[in-house]
């Protein structure tokens, strides 16, 4: 056998570790798992497999209302705290107050139906998420992230301009006056919602989401009245109230395409037909690697509140009515968790 020889046969029986071949070819590795039969990721679950939730309320002693939501390595605690905007009728200052012209004050009191109006202008509605120290391996101390602050950008817009899960009625703090027998607005609660990712592999956003809408859920409020003798509003030490979310449970399930056309076929002339798999929950490592992906928000009575999809044109009809299909189960599994809070 001539050196030439050995070299071919040397090379043409190379293989590599799977970790190896994970690192220097992703795309292929996961192709690879996902042609097995029967089809599997990496990670050993089936395509349209979502990874288990698990959720412990009230895990916070010092927040009004909290929760932590596990999927999977991917763990969010998410805290929920109120504190009193008072509203100013007069002149001068006052720490934590808003000084409102008159005007205003009237179309406070008008219809509560709003669309979240209020709530967004007045911001009653604080949400600031962040990825906790080693989380990630790809977590670096510093500014947030562009894929940290992107992601916070997406849960507020979810939380204040789609689902309007608060009402203004809720935050409301009023006084019946005794004299005109009318009732006015003398203060806000304003809901300060910490979430904080404490294990991130992959997906979250629906864990975020999942622990906020627990956490509010939770939520119980100190009662609150108008003292008028103080002119200020005075809050029970042991009396509480359970936060009203009226616009109903919302989750959200998030989702990557992949596609792919035989090589063979289309080097022997034929026309390959692409395969397609819709998978499910994606960790860390698919979401590096896959580049279409799909977010569906489903809200009480499994009504469709928000659809995104970002890169490729894989995904067809019939992907996207999967995604659907899946993501109401997906609600459904969440809901009785909350439920339960």
């Amino acid at each position: 056998m001539t050196s030439t020889e050995a070299t071919e046969t040397t090379l043409s029986g190379l293989t590599f570790p799977a970790p190896v071949f994970r690192q220097i070819a992703p795309q292929k590795y996961l192709l690879r798992h996902l042609q097995s039969t029967p089809s599997t990721r990496p990670s050993s679950r089936r395509p349209d497999e979502f990874r288990p939730a698990t959720l412990h309320a009230n895990a916070l002693s010092h927040a009004h209302g909290s929760a932590v939501v596990r999927m999977g390595d991917t763990a969010v605690v998410a805290g929920v705290r109120g504190e009193v905007l008072n509203l100013l009728h007069g002149e001068g200052k006052e720490r934590g107050a808003v000084k409102l012209r008159f005007e205003e004050m009237e179309e406070l009191e008008e219809d509560d139906d709003d669309q979240g109006e209020t709530v967004r202008g007045m911001g009653l509605v604080v949400p600031n998420l962040e990825l906790g120290t080693g989380c990630t391996h790809n977590y670096h101390p510093g500014p947030p992230s562009d894929f940290a602050q992107s992601t916070a950008e997406r849960l507020r817009s979810l939380l204040l301009d789609t689902l309007h899960l608060i009402p203004t009625s809720t935050l409301r703090i009023t006084h019946l006056d005794p004299a005109t027998g009318t009732t006015d607005t003398k203060a806000f609660w304003v809901l300060y919602i910490d979430i904080v990712c404490i294990s991130l592999d992959g997906n979250i956003l629906d864990a975020a989401l999942a622990a906020t809408v627990a956490a509010l859920k939770a939520t119980k409020l100190p009662i609150a009245r108008w003292d008028a003798d103080k002119e200020q509003v005075v809050c029970s030490r042991d009396e509480t109230r359970k936060l009203d979310i009226s616009g109903g449970l919302a989750f959200t399930a998030s989702f990557g395409i992949v596609g792919h056309k035989d090589e063979e076929e289309q080097e022997n002339g034929g026309d390959a037909t692409m395969k397609k798999w819709v998978l499910c929950d994606l960790d860390e490592f698919e979401e590096e690697v896959v580049t279409e992906k799909v977010m569906v928000c489903i809200r009480d009575g499994e009504k469709i509140a928000k659809l995104e999809k970002a890169g490729g044109v894989v995904a067809g009809t019939e992907e996207m009515m999967e995604c659907v299909r899946r993501a109401k189960e997906r609600y459904r599994e969440l809901e009785k968790l909350v439920s339960a809070v």
